[in-house]
């Protein structure tokens, strides 16, 4: 599941950073990043998501989508965990109106 993952892309090439920049500006290795946008590590917590927005100086509402689609990604995430389709559960629903919701 990506969501999360493109939400971030698009939000750091709007801001015309790089990966290894958007890196350098966390503290964090640059496949940290690359790994969030691909889906391959789950969405950060609230706390790092904060930071995140700080370092590329993310607007209020910016910052609500990405918090969004990290919640999101990460329901649909655990039901794919748990072996379900997240097509076919209630929980993928609910997520889905919660990201839909702004």
């Amino acid at each position: 599941m990506r969501l999360f993952g493109n939400q971030l892309i698009k939000m750091r090439q709007e801001r015309h950073l790089r990966v290894g920049e958007l890196a350098a500006l966390l503290g964090c290795h640059p496949s940290y990043i690359t790994h969030l946008e691909k889906g391959r590590r789950h969405p950060p917590r609230i706390e790092d998501l904060r930071r995140l927005a700080m370092a590329m100086h993310l607007s209020a509402p910016d910052l609500q989508t990405l918090e969004q689609a990290a919640i999101w990604t990460a329901a649909v995430t655990r039901v794919e965990d748990l072996g379900f389709s997240p097509g076919d559960t209630l929980l993928h629903d609910a997520a889905f109106n919660l990201f839909d919701q702004k």
